[in-house]
């Protein structure tokens, strides 16, 4: 079957590009409301600039004597005002007197193809024109686009005491009466396109400018984040290279601010120091495996050959083949062990629980077991109260265990050595068990460590045959009978477990199940 090649990018190129192209978009939106709100502010400022010039201009057509007269430099006038309120362009300015006649009429200049103003319409020809206008200012006169009216003002505006504003498509009309005392004697109308109004061209480059600065500023930002980001990520990955390669002996710098960087650090670490300290068991568990199968398989295949070839007498024989039968005994316990813990693992150990008198089956199994050690000068002392205390369990298992624990305290003790068994009632739901030695106790940096799988301390591993399944399958068993098995305490002075089963009563059925620990 062909294997699917996906083509992955660092994350650094990753995040890179997708935050640029999310900036960018951003940048662009905000480009485009920057550039709407500063046209309507340029066109507000400009209309407000527009109605002071217009009338500015309203005043300055104005006599004394209360006419309307166009001074000789009027134009000049207009092109000086028209700078100092910084009014672009050139628009269309035309005055008007009381009766609607053009007293004066400034054209804007028009651009090819400019779209004229709906609506509009050519003027009934001529407006009646005011006897005091100067020739050259008359609307009679052609100007330069030939006009000879505004074609924003068809017909005259209506007069109206206050400045009138309106938006007609292209223009914007700007219309103020000219007013002696209290009285409007004439309009100032102007016509200004929308196009001039709104401007703001000279803004675009800065617009710009800001705009691409910010998304170099947030490029180098993000840029320089991930970098920062991404280099503990790359040390993990090489340390899990190196793990790869079988080297467990690493340990990854933790000086780090981010929380999340640094339980990565952490923990990976942890998992290094754990991934040493398991191969360093697994070869150990591989040494020890292969020594003690070699030990009595050599022993048994030496002896058993001495009875063979007749190398022995009669009773050195019998002995012999006692030692050959006590080393496939081991060989047995061994295996037994192995296949046990097994067993466990996979989910497929048999557990019978059925209501049991713990009492007298911890009575039983001591006494049965302190015969096979009779010669030994150590002392075992039994606390059992003279009651029945049913727990719910698997007689045979519960055996195991027990005789585990016994085994353990026996290889730590010395000579006259002491061992205390006791049971009591630990709370409404569970009996507890303790088993309490007099020996040199477990080193302190072993204890987190005795319940593990072929684990055996450093004590054990020079003195004491086995594979360091022991307690393992001993907590496991008492696990999947409901109860726990725990290292209370251990010093100098001695140790002790504790054993915990759950009660049980006469009447309870006894069932079988399968139990996956």
């Amino acid at each position: 079957m062909p294997t699917i090649t996906t083509n992955r990018s660092t994350l650094l190129r990753y995040w890179t590009v997708r935050y640029v192209i999310t900036l960018s978009i951003g940048l662009l939106l905000i480009g485009i409301c920057s550039i709407s709100w500063l046209k309507h502010e340029a066109l507000t400022r400009r209309l407000h600039h527009v109605q002071l010039f217009s009338q500015e201009a309203a005043h300055y057509v104005t006599t004394d004597t209360g006419n309307i007269v166009v001074p000789d430099r009027f134009y000049e006038w207009i092109d000086h005002n028209q700078r100092r309120h910084k009014l672009p362009a050139q628009f269309g300015l035309t005055l008007f007197n009381q009766a609607g006649d053009i007293l004066f009429y400034k054209s804007a200049p028009t651009r090819e193809n400019q779209p004229s103003l709906k609506g509009a319409k050519h003027a009934p020809h001529p407006y009646n024109l005011g006897k005091q206008v100067p020739a050259a200012y008359r609307p009679d006169a052609k100007t330069n686009e030939g006009s000879r009216f505004d074609p924003a003002f068809p017909v005259p505006p209506p007069l109206e005491d206050r400045i009138v504003v309106n938006d007609a498509d292209y223009y914007y009309q700007i219309i103020v009466p000219v007013r002696v005392q209290h009285s409007v004697i004439g309009t100032i109308a102007i016509s200004y396109a929308k196009k001039e109004l709104t401007d703001i061209s000279q803004q675009y480059g800065l617009i710009i400018l800001l705009l691409l600065l910010s998304g170099l500023l947030g490029w180098l930002i993000i840029y320089l984040l991930l970098r920062k980001l991404t280099k503990p990520i790359h040390e993990v990955v090489q340390a899990f290279k190196r793990i790869e390669a079988g080297d467990y002996r690493l340990l990854l710098q933790e000086h780090v601010k981010e929380q999340e960087i640094y339980d990565l650090l952490v923990y990976f670490n942890v998992m290094a120091a754990r991934l040493e300290q398991l191969e360093q068991l697994r070869a150990e568990l591989i040494a020890g495996v292969t020594h003690e199968l070699r030990t009595p398989i050599t022993s048994i295949r030496g002896l058993t050959r001495a009875v063979r070839d007749q190398v022995v007498a009669s009773n050195e024989a019998d002995e012999f083949l006692d030692i050959s039968l006590n080393e496939t005994k081991r060989l047995e316990q061994l295996v037994s062990d192995l296949l046990d813990f097994n067993s466990f693992v996979s989910g497929n150990i048999r557990i019978h629980l059925q209501a049991v008198d713990l009492g007298k089956l911890l009575s039983d199994i001591v006494h049965q077991w302190s015969l096979i050690y009779q010669d030994d000068s150590f002392v075992i002392q039994i606390d059992i109260p003279d009651r029945i205390q049913m727990v719910y369990g698997d007689i045979g298992r519960i055996q195991q265990i027990i005789v585990n624990l016994l085994h353990n305290s026996r290889q730590v003790i010395s000579s006259n050595g002491i061992i205390t068994i006791s049971l009591s009632e630990y709370s409404s739901t569970h009996y507890e068990v303790q088993f309490s030695d007099n020996g040199s106790g477990i080193p302190v940096d072993e204890q987190l460590h005795i319940f593990e799988s072929y684990y055996r301390g450093h004590n054990k591993k020079h003195a004491v045959h086995g594979l360091g399944l022991g307690l393992t399958i001993s907590r496991m068993l008492a696990t999947a009978m409901g109860g726990t098995l725990i290292l209370l305490a251990s010093s100098s002075q001695g140790t002790t477990f504790q054993l915990l089963f759950s009660k049980g009563s006469e009447n309870r059925n006894s069932r079988s199940q399968s139990n996956c620990v």
